[in-house]
């Protein structure tokens, strides 16, 4: 059993600058063959995936396509 550890606030950005949006796991484990999946209001549609330790690109949201890695 694991649990997710996020910021406990937003992260803000500036448009054009670079931002790490931060998770863990607790107890720490090795994530590489996990899934982490990064979206917001829809499962399936998604901010930035990675699963079976490469980056999933063909269903990322439009806006942040070649924006993420």
């Amino acid at each position: 059993q694991f649990r997710v550890l996020g910021p406990d606030h937003p992260i803000t950005a500036i448009m054009g600058e670079d931002v790490v949006l931060p998770c863990h796991l607790s107890p720490r484990l090795n994530a590489e063959n996990m899934e982490v999946r990064w979206f917001r209001s829809r499962f399936s549609v998604y901010v930035h995936l990675y699963h079976s330790g490469q980056d999933h690109y063909s269903s990322q949201m439009p806006e942040y396509q070649e924006r993420t890695e």
